[in-house]
């Protein structure tokens, strides 16, 4: 990324203002692959929280991952309670994310990628139509215990507003850029810490270079 060495050390400040603010996360157990991968197609743009429900909700009345599968995008929405912002959109691609693992597997089932090696899993992800880098990322990291960073729109959003990252920089970029500046063992604690992160909730001490410069140059008030 671009000035990659500048945001790093903007993101090595700014992390540790909001890890020494925030309460201790605590790290669950890995997730089934097959769950994570639709938690992160449906969550891209909103929150896992948001998502679980809305699985939970399809699962109240559609039967297993098969009958989601052969399902079309509309039904599958109406069975989340449309409640996944551009939910028909993501509702295709987890459908097309599990036609796809059927094709390869004659299944529903990525217990496959816990024999693999962490790259050979990434690429396999990789693969899949309908799933993203976000989708890669996630189940990489909560479901391998691989090391990745997910990167959701929200949370990209909140890193350009804070100037912790190349505003031109995309998703995939950003998070090799974490990836490379987080290590494998601090991947899942900075995900929980930064899931809520915001730029107006970092200590009032910590500014960028850019803001304080913009301070330096504001006229002083005279009585």
């Amino acid at each position: 990324m671009k000035n990659g060495t500048m945001y790093a050390g903007r993101l090595r400040k700014v992390y540790a203002k909001v890890r020494q603010s925030a309460p201790k996360p605590e790290i669950p157990e890995l997730d089934e692959p097959l769950r994570r991968l639709a938690i992160a197609t449906l969550g891209v743009e909103t929150t896992d929280e948001d998502a679980k429900r809305a699985i939970d909700r399809a699962f109240a009345t559609m039967v297993d991952w098969n009958e989601i599968r052969v399902s079309s995008a509309a039904e599958l929405n109406r069975a989340t309670g449309n409640a996944i912002p551009h939910g028909v959109h993501h509702c295709q691609r987890l459908v097309d994310a599990l036609q796809a693992i059927y094709d390869r597997e004659n299944q529903l089932s990525l217990d496959r990628l816990r024999s693999m090696g962490r790259r050979d899993a990434r690429h396999y992800l990789e693969q899949l139509d309908g799933l993203d880098e976000y989708g890669v990322a996630s189940v990489l990291l909560w479901s391998l215990g691989g090391h990745a960073i997910p990167v959701n729109d929200r949370l990209l959003a909140a890193l350009r507003d804070a100037d912790l990252v190349n505003p031109s920089a995309g998703r995939s970029e950003v998070q090799a850029f974490l990836e490379r500046h987080v290590g494998a063992a601090d991947a899942k604690e900075f995900c929980l810490v930064m899931q809520t992160f915001s730029p107006k909730k970092v200590p009032s001490k910590t500014v960028t270079k850019k803001k304080a410069k913009a301070r330096k140059k504001a006229p002083s008030k005279s009585s």
